[in-house]
């Protein structure tokens, strides 16, 4: 068996409503598809922030270099992608790309050896908690808890709100460039994440993100004041996932810290050598798909760390591992999925079941695509 053909499929505008949007949200997708020459075709998606380029890096130089190679030598074409392209270990543009040809190439070895991607990478466990990340800027803070409500009462018991918002603003005088910080208060995140938690009860889960946001004093200034709210973790919280500003805020606050979601190896391993983080968030479109995920759940679980994080494709390293802890479902994306995919896997009651059929059993709704292609 052979790699034929690798292709990318971008979608564009689905519409989404969560809830209480008083209009659609519209979501954009880019998948990739790798197809053998006997007809395996494994399926994944592009993410990271540099997506064109990422696409042009894949069919100008991944695709070629990789045509005619066997699809299931997962291990030596991570390492020939390595040294051909990236001899540094850079992230970026590079981890984007092979991580999701490697998530495809997964998907092709589930497919030939008809077996589920996570029994393949080893078959921990088959069913993993599930949270939803709900909390988003457009809701107002009566929204918010009314939309809390709203997943609580379909069974959802585990919910993540966005905090913290760091406007970045550049301005030019004689001198050149110069870049203003301006941090919102902490009192209004507080008050949102309160009146959730009085509304929802202590037996749910509750978590929030910065999404990497925060210079060290501000993201002190809101641990301190989200600490008697009982937070599961707080995601993300320092610039840059700074490892040694995670360490010391660590030290200096009762909430959990989480980080990693967007990092490659490298610097997953130091966030767990650190002891920066209470659990580690690789994300398989960007640490360089299972082949490189299942690497950093072995190096977290050494360190007694759990891994979470991710979509309906790291679903599949949290099965496979012992320390798979939380898969998120991010409910925009969560809601794109069951458009384009057909009978995508969903969170019932804070878990979420893996699938039996061979591969990631990802199935694309192909009038869906024909719909939402960018021409």
């Amino acid at each position: 068996m052979k790699i034929a053909a690798i292709e990318t499929l971008e979608l564009a505008n689905i519409p989404v409503s969560p809830p209480l949007f008083k209009s659609p949200m519209f979501q954009s997708v880019t998948l990739l598809k790798v197809k053998t020459d006997d007809g395996f075709v494994g399926i994944s998606q592009i993410s990271g922030t540099m997506l064109r380029t990422t696409v042009s890096f894949i069919q100008q130089d991944l695709a070629p270099f990789l045509k005619g190679k066997d699809p299931l030598d997962t291990e030596r074409l991570m390492q020939q992608m390595l040294w051909n392209f990236n001899t540094r270990a850079h992230a970026g543009v590079w981890s984007s790309a092979v991580s999701a040809i490697d998530v495809a190439l997964w998907d092709i070895k589930g497919k030939y050896f008809n077996i589920p991607v996570w029994r393949l990478l080893g078959g921990a466990q088959k069913s993993v908690p599930a949270y939803l990340t709900y909390g988003f800027r457009n809701y107002s803070r009566e929204e918010l808890v009314e939309a809390a409500k709203h997943f609580v009462a379909q069974g959802h018991k585990r919910l993540k709100i966005v905090v913290g918002r760091l406007n970045i603003r550049g301005q030019v005088d004689s001198s050149g460039a110069s870049v203003e910080h301006r941090e919102d208060n902490p009192a209004e995140d507080e008050a949102r994440v309160k009146a959730v938690r009085e509304a929802v009860g202590d037996e749910v889960e509750l978590m929030v993100d910065a999404n990497c946001l925060m210079k060290f004093d501000a993201a002190l200034r809101w641990c301190k004041r989200l600490e008697p709210y009982n937070l599961m973790w707080f995601e993300e919280p320092i610039l840059y996932n700074d490892t040694r500003l995670l360490a010391e805020l660590r030290k200096r606050t009762s909430i959990p810290i989480g980080a990693g979601q967007r990092e490659n190896f490298s610097k997953l391993c130091e966030l767990a050598t650190e002891r920066s983080v209470d659990f580690l968030q690789p994300h398989v479109g960007a640490v360089g798909g299972f082949t490189m995920g299942m690497k950093v759940a072995a190096v977290a679980q050494a360190f007694n760390l759990p891994i979470g994080n991710g979509d309906y494709y790291d679903l599949h390293l949290h099965g496979a591992v012992p320390n798979g802890w939380r898969t998120e479902f991010r409910v925009p994306n969560w809601l794109a999925a069951n458009v384009i995919y057909k009978d995508p896997p969903n969170p019932v009651n804070g878990w979420v079941t893996l699938t039996d059929k061979p591969g990631l059993g990802l199935e694309l709704n192909e009038d869906a695509a024909k719909e939402y292609k960018v021409q």
